[in-house]
């Protein structure tokens, strides 16, 4: 009877367990090492000829290997070695998606006769959208550098960039955001759940925007995070092109095996149709618009996504409406892998480097070399296409948010002193020192909370040096002076703030002292407890620019030293500072301090009122984690 049960129990898996219903495509082709993992599977399992597949699979090939599937409308996908693909959805009467997360797939899709300028399925990465009707295709992306790149044999593509505040509500995931307990009133990091859309309709959306380009045959686009919009569709080298639509396979060569062909080899006769180019043959970029076209006639390197354009000594070749690229290394004539020149590599973030770099010290550096690897990567754009982060910084979706990070900033204030004394006073002759080499170095951290207050502790230390004044009958102490401070930050908007801080600061005070007809000064280091209110803001923000400002109120406290007595005083503090983003998470400013502090001192001699003027360029490098 056990028996019995346990064989009916498995008869509706049996029968149901890889239905028609939800088989969505078929291995055709396999090479080497290939894994699926099924959906709700915890294990991946190795693929071989004949498997089926269900939506959203995930799908990863070893190096050098190789998987062709065939899905339920006839549509064929190749993927090549090192690649990562999820088949989020694809049916027979519906529009199906692919998501590339690494590695190069090919695509050969059949036009449907009756919706013929309809997409029939969409290519996802993350920082591009590919929309398919008809056409034979490839696409490269690199997660390194989150570059994607579109070369095109046959028909067109749709390409449109996709930024990461568009890719994150693709993505079915969770975010961090900051709420007040309704009862409590206590806010809270909570992890929230974006919630499942229309992805084919938003995908259509971003394909229908103005930034979005239509890659034709022999032509190529690509899209990364530090391009505003896709780059306009280039044709590429026609002995490059034609060897990449053989490889279809996907085939690799070791060093050692490979064919080497330059661009430039007579012996060629293209059998590709190429659409034509709209963009400049030479190129262009058009930094206030964000339009961008590299040279035509260069290579695409397989690995890192990377377009090599020909150099500036490139000639035209009016038959093929390209450059004809020349000492910016070759290809592979039967598979079309790209190869650097001798001694140099192309890597996906910093582009092209010395082979020693990666550990091959028989590599000289010769000047010529370095010269080459220069031009380079003018050639790749570096700056332009991985160099710098076009998209800007996201909005905080909770202004709360602003803090959940520490902050540190690290500055130098070289700065010029001044004190007068005996100002408005007859107990004295007027008395003017200016400091000379001073300087302020400065350690302030912004403790991480989770709402509008956020704690400020800060630290300085000041070399103020007026031993040059010594011929006014003035003598110094000490040089050396301490300040700390502790206080709050409060978040009006996410770029105004107000702050308080009480600090002890340490500054020169002069104690005047009279002998005979004689006048002698000491200039006597005293610490002062003060406190300083005031407002930041961030006035003026670019995709790498912006321009902070600082404000604060000064409220000195009575402090006195055998028969030297500071009274209460005030002042203020100002600064102007542009910044420049080094990257999501650190800045580099330079700006213009202004300090003015001012008490009345009575000694023995009598009361006058003495003022400290300070101003400099101030450097700060900033960071948060």
């Amino acid at each position: 009877m056990r028996h019995i049960i346990c064989i009916a129990l498995l008869i509706p898996t049996i029968l149901f367990a890889d239905t028609p219903v939800n088989t969505i495509a078929e291995v055709v082709k396999i090479r080497g090492d290939v894994s699926q993992l099924s959906p709700g599977a915890q294990i991946a399992r190795a693929v071989v000829l004949g498997d089926k597949f269900l939506e959203d699979t995930s799908i990863l090939t070893g190096a050098k290997s190789f998987i062709k599937i065939k899905f339920v409308d006839n549509s064929e996908l190749n993927i090549g070695p090192d690649s990562k693909i999820v088949i989020t959805e694809m049916k027979k009467d519906t529009v199906g998606i692919i998501s590339l997360l690494k590695g190069r797939i090919r695509t050969e899709v059949f036009k449907d006769s009756a919706k013929p300028n309809a997409n029939k399925f969409f290519i996802k990465t993350r920082t591009a959208a590919l929309g398919v009707r008809g056409t034979d295709f490839q696409t490269i992306y690199n997660p390194d550098n989150k570059m994607t790149s579109l070369l095109t044999y046959r028909g067109e593509v749709a390409m449109a960039k996709v930024d990461e505040t568009t890719y994150k509500k693709l993505e079915q995931t969770t975010v961090n955001t900051v709420e007040r307990d309704e009862t409590t009133k206590v806010p809270e990091i909570k992890k929230t759940t974006i919630k499942h859309f229309d992805e084919v309709e938003e995908l259509n959306k971003v394909l229908k925007n103005k930034g979005a380009v239509l890659v034709p045959a022999g032509q190529n686009a690509f899209s990364s995070d530090s391009l505003k919009k896709t780059s306009l569709p280039v044709k590429i080298s026609p002995v490059q092109l034609e060897a990449l639509y053989k490889n279809q396979d996907f085939q690799e060569k070791s060093v050692a095996n490979l064919n080497l062909q330059s661009a430039t080899d007579a012996i060629f006769k293209p059998t590709l149709k190429v659409g034509n180019q709209v963009a400049p043959a030479e190129g262009l970029f058009n930094e206030k618009t964000g339009d961008f076209a590299p040279k035509s006639g260069g290579f695409i390197d397989l690995n890192t996504g990377l377009y090599v354009a020909p150099n500036s000594d490139a000639k035209f070749d009016a038959k093929t409406g390209v450059y004809m690229a020349s000492k910016i290394g070759d290809i592979d004539a039967d598979t079309g892998q790209y190869v650097a020149p001798k001694g140099l590599i192309l890597d996906a973030k910093k582009g092209f480097i010395l082979a020693e770099d990666e550990g091959d010290s028989k590599v000289e550096k010769k000047p010529e070399l370095l010269a080459l690897k220069q031009d380079l990567n003018q050639n790749i754009a570096r700056d332009i296409v991985v160099g710098g982060e076009a998209v800007q910084a996201q909005q905080l979706s909770n202004i709360n948010e602003k803090f959940i990070r520490d902050r540190l900033s690290f500055s130098v204030w070289s700065m010029d002193q001044n004190i007068k004394s005996n100002k408005d006073s007859s107990a004295g002759p007027y008395l003017e020192l200016n400091s000379k080499g001073s300087v302020r170095f400065q350690f302030d951290w912004q403790m991480a909370t989770n709402n509008r207050f956020s704690p400020l502790i800060g630290i300085d230390y000041s070399i103020v040096n007026y031993k040059d004044e010594a011929v006014k009958g003035v003598t110094q102490g000490s040089e050396k002076l301490l300040g700390l401070s502790y206080g709050v930050q409060y978040a009006i908007t996410r770029n105004i703030n107000l702050f308080s801080k009480l600090g002890l600061q340490q500054e020169n005070y002069l104690d005047q002292i009279t002998t005979g007809n004689i006048n002698t000064y000491n200039l006597k280091k005293i610490v002062i407890t003060r406190i300083t209110i005031g407002a930041n803001a961030e006035f003026w923000r670019s995709q790498k620019w912006s321009l902070d400002g600082n404000v604060g109120a000064i409220v000195t406290f009575r402090k006195g030293i055998n028969n030297l007595v500071i009274n209460p005083g005030g002042g203020f503090n100002l600064t102007a500072m542009p910044k420049y983003k080094l990257s999501e998470k650190s800045w580099l400013g330079l700006g213009i301090k202004i300090e003015n502090q001012y008490q009345k001192i009575e000694n023995a001699i009598g009361v006058n009122r003495e003022d400290r003027n300070t101003k400099g360029l101030e450097l700060k490098y900033i960071t948060e984690f």
